[in-house]
């Protein structure tokens, strides 16, 4: 999955390299044709962002870090470089050369993409970052353009059409149409080409052009010395250091509509050089991150996941799903909103274990004091609730401290019952000041064992006192539970093609991913700053197993 998006993304970024030259080559205004895009995001705002010295040497520079080359192979690289699509770009930037007489560098598409670039990308209804903003320098273009100006103003392409001026500017905008109907928007000034996957960024219907948007791009063709509006969107105020490449990610990126359970964090970044040196950081909320809550968490979940991660959650937020789920299910809630999430405090958890599935993690989250029987029963009505069942069993342990409610709820993802049908049996346990919860049973009792000192607990292998951990990563456990996910969704008998292509493709990277050693991810103890910094990722070894 993690390979076939980022190949997804990578080749969005050379196809757009062979569209920037062939609209710089051809400079000339036509009339404008095409519709513009109904659907398009708002360009001040990008879920995430590549800034390169080199575009062309991201692919290859990434495969240097010793991760990335086990697990997505040298065919990383070739695939872009021998792809359908890209040869398909090649034969017609070579086709209109040919007809126009120009005599176009058999490398050129190399020669673009050679260059520092910025990528801001946008996630489409699908959650794929699809859409696009590149900006790059055309200094090895400008020569081409001087040279070759004259004779392809006095020629035409069907292919190529002019949208008139950028609002505020004496910029042309170009109209590429490529492939089923794809637009392309070309701008250039001085030595800076911006592009635009989609015309309706600009273009808010047929004609009139979005204010914001124009300034955004008048401030991209502008260039200069300041950090651009997408670098400071992600607070990326300084320059890309030499010979680095940067790739940045926001929550909306990795969160799938889920940012409302990590409002403490605002983006992941990844820098990494052509030696294979790399550093990782995270965009904090200062004021909503707790540097120590998650601690006792640890301490509390059970041993062996493949994937765990602690981060601050925005309670308050859970109100609004609760009267959601009322109008649902057409019943009263059975308790107060502001009372009931007014308990819980700081961090949750959430785990993923090698024994169970992808959609049955358990969760953890702290209260900010141990739960009475009445209290108990409260949180035991409003999992009935939140889940439509009807009843569910409920046990007390008062010497340790600890309850327990089990429903049972009919679900062809759950196990078999022996009559032909399938059920999950969904779980919530509270410990004290603890609250478990997961679809999958065993996942909560394995918790109330922790605790009784019956089962080993995470934190057991875990030593960092100079370090806020973040999250715990097995890659061994993980690489079983993909693999066990990627097999039971391609039954042999009837996907067939695909399973066989899973068994030759991606259990190779599985096995590769499977030889590193377990490892958490922390943050350094340090003074956490009111609103929005960037702080160091401090990745150590051997700390789950």
């Amino acid at each position: 999955m993690i390979t076939s998006k980022i190949k997804k993304r990578l080749f969005w970024f050379l196809l757009i390299g062979g569209f920037v030259a062939l609209g710089s080559v051809m400079l000339r205004p036509l009339p404008l044709s095409g519709p513009i895009s109904k659907r398009a995001p708002n360009i001040t705002l990008p879920d995430a962002l590549i800034r390169s010295h080199s575009l062309s040497k991201f692919p290859p520079d990434l495969l240097r870090i010793p991760l990335a080359r086990e697990v997505l192979a040298e065919e990383f690289v070739t695939y872009y470089e021998q792809n359908e699509s890209r040869m398909a770009l090649s034969g017609t930037l070579r086709r209109i050369a040919y007809e126009h007489r120009l005599d176009f560098p058999e490398r050129l598409l190399e020669s673009v993409l050679d260059e520092p670039a910025e990528v801001a990308l946008w996630r489409d209804d699908a959650g794929r970052l699809k859409d696009f903003v590149i900006v790059l320098s055309r200094n090895y273009l400008a020569r081409i353009i001087q040279t070759l100006l004259p004779a392809v103003a006095k020629t035409s392409d069907m292919q190529l059409s002019s949208a008139g001026k950028l609002d505020g500017s004496d910029v042309d905008i170009l109209v590429l149409e490529y492939g089923a109907k794809r637009h392309l928007l070309l701008l250039s000034k001085g030595d800076r080409i911006v592009a635009l996957s989609n015309p309706g960024m600009l273009f808010t219907n047929g004609e009139s052009q979005s204010e914001k948007a124009a300034e955004t791009l008048r401030e991209l063709l502008g260039g200069g010395k300041t950090a651009s509006p997408f670098a400071r969107h992600f607070l990326l105020e300084k320059p890309l250091p030499e010979k680095k490449h940067e790739l940045t990610l926001g929550t909306r990126a990795f969160a799938l509509n889920y940012e409302s359970f990590v409002p403490g964090l605002a983006a992941l970044g990844l820098t990494f050089d052509d030696q294979g040196k790399w550093q990782s950081a995270a965009l904090l909320d200062g004021a909503a991150w707790h540097a120590d809550s998650s601690r006792n968490l640890w301490a509390a979940l059970p041993h062996g996941p493949g994937f765990c991660a602690a981060l601050p959650v925005d309670w308050a937020q859970m109100a609004s799903l609760l009267k959601e789920l009322e109008t649902h299910f057409h019943r009263k809630r059975p308790t107060d909103l502001k009372e009931f999430t007014a308990r819980f405090t700081g961090s949750a958890a959430v785990c993923w274990y090698k024994g169970s599935r992808l959609y049955t993690p358990l969760f953890a989250a702290h209260l900010n004091a141990g739960a009475d029987e009445k209290k108990v029963q409260e949180f035991f009505n409003l999992a009935a609730f939140a889940i439509n069942a009807k009843e569910g069993k409920t046990s007390m342990d008062a010497k340790n401290g600890s309850a327990l409610w089990q429903a049972e709820i009919a679900s062809r993802f759950g196990s078999s019952r022996g009559d032909g049908t399938r059920s999950l049996k969904p779980t919530l346990a509270i410990q004290r000041d603890i609250v478990f919860f997961s679809p999958d049973a065993v996942l909560v009792e394995n918790a109330l064992a922790v605790a009784a000192k019956r089962y080993p607990a995470l934190s057991d292998g875990f030593h960092a006192e100079k370090d806020v951990p973040l999250a715990f990563i097995d890659p061994g456990e993980l690489a079983s539970l993909l693999r066990n996910e990627a097999f039971i969704a391609l039954p042999r008998d009837e996907e067939a093609l695909f399973r066989n292509a899973a068994e030759a493709y991606l259990v190779p990277r599985l096995e590769a991913l499977a030889r590193y050693p377990a490892q958490h991810v922390g943050l350094p103890k340090t003074e956490y700053h009111d609103g929005l910094a960037w702080y160091p990722l401090k990745w150590q070894e051997g700390a789950v197993r």
